[in-house]
């Protein structure tokens, strides 16, 4: 069919590709090997940030044409702690994030993109995998191939109020952080690892003893759940002049922090536009993203050379400063972000590498040797847990 072009993987990237090119007047036809949106997800929260830009992501998402059909509700400032549990107030003038529920229900930004893209008139296949696509242009969305780093963690109901606190130490997320996001009695606790991934399970029982003993929770219903983020930057994000690598699948996520929501949506409308336009998505992508994704793993690289001390000295620092200020400067492309990039570049690199990754059930290399996801220890860390808080 004329104008008809493939979309591998429904993801954030590839829908926002869809909904773009479905209004342009381009038959978007979506193939998602799942049988239905969000399925590696669990209901957990994320963050769209809302610091890199002055721009605030709420306008950004209007200027790709996606409407907040989804729970996206700002977040200004949280309590922080550092590697000995000592408490920081981090305040902020305007949103620093926006909160977002990842999954398939009803609410969540899987859920609310897929809707705007059938109201559109996108059609999606769901149930069906392919290796390859006969159409002339074909955009792949396929999410993570590689697991440069890794969440683990609960989701779980809580009388608690809303609350966002985040935890800065080695010992229970090694080169990361662990964070607690709570929204009309829904919650998410999950320590995100940079290293040390067979231990994960072990990092989340820490991460759930350090919890109970600055925050008082009741804890209804967990569920385990995990996920793995990917980032590196390619030479080159089409081939053949026919494919065309959005989201994480062309390596466009933050190495910092995996705040990579933004780049997941923009690289997706980028690669619609540029077939709309018939214009250089390569050319595109070196502009308006890799500058950031350079900066942000010359950002990695600094953070994973702090260590507790270091987590401490940044918190003070936060706690007494312009914090967005401070994170926007942090994530700007600069001389300096470049040459750090360079040595970056080298020291970072995937862990494993597969073309697929289901979670659970899995059969991919990444399931079946990385000891990522021990259900069984992760679920007997969280029983351990709720015994010591009735």
């Amino acid at each position: 069919m004329k104008n008809e072009i493939h979309i591998v993987g429904a993801g954030p990237a590839g829908l926002t590709a869809a909904l773009t090119l479905a209004r342009a007047g381009f038959k978007p036809v979506v193939f998602e090997q799942a049988q239905d949106v969000g399925q590696r997800f669990h209901g957990d929260f994320q963050g769209l940030e809302n610091w890199s830009t002055p721009e605030d992501v709420l306008s950004f998402l209007k200027s790709i044409g996606i409407a907040i059909n989804f729970r996206c509700v700002p977040y200004s400032g949280g309590i922080f702690y550092g590697p000995g549990l000592e408490r920081f107030d981090i305040r902020t003038n305007r949103p620093w994030f926006y909160l977002v529920e990842r999954g398939s229900a009803p609410g969540t930004l899987d859920h609310g993109l897929k809707q705007q893209a059938l109201d559109a008139g996108v059609e999606i296949r769901f149930g069906r995998r392919i290796t390859h696509a006969t159409a002339d242009k074909v955009i792949v969305a396929t999410g993570p191939y590689a697991a440069d780093a890794i969440a683990r963690g609960i989701v779980f109901e809580t009388s608690h109020p809303d609350a966002c606190f985040g935890f800065l130490d080695d010992r229970i997320a090694p080169r990361g952080y662990a964070y607690l996001l709570i929204h009309q009695g829904k919650a998410t606790l999950a320590t995100c690892l940079f290293d040390d991934f067979p231990l994960a399970h072990w990092y989340l029982e820490r991460t759930l003893d350090a919890v109970s003993k600055v925050v008082q929770l009741d804890v209804r219903a967990p569920r385990t759940f995990g996920g793995y983020a990917n980032f590196e930057i390619r030479s080159s994000w089409t081939r053949n002049n026919r494919l065309y690598f959005v989201g994480e699948r062309a390596g466009f996520q933050d190495a910092l922090w995996g705040f990579g929501l933004r780049y997941a949506l923009w690289s997706g409308y980028l690669a619609a536009r540029a077939i709309i336009e018939n214009a250089d998505y390569d050319t595109w992508c070196k502009q308006h993203l890799v500058p950031w994704i350079e900066a942000s793993l010359a950002n990695r690289l600094l953070y994973s050379q702090l260590g507790n001390h270091g987590y401490t000295w940044v918190l003070r620092h936060m706690a007494n400063a312009d914090v967005l200020g401070k994170l926007r400067e942090l994530y700007q492309p600069s001389p300096s972000k470049r040459l750090l990039y360079e040595i970056a570049r080298r020291r970072i690199h995937p862990h494993l590498r597969e073309q697929s990754c289901e979670e659970t059930s899995c059969t991919c290399l990444w399931c079946k040797h990385g000891k990522h996801m021990d259900k069984t220890a992760m679920e007997q860390c969280v029983q351990r847990y709720l015994k010591t808080t009735r």
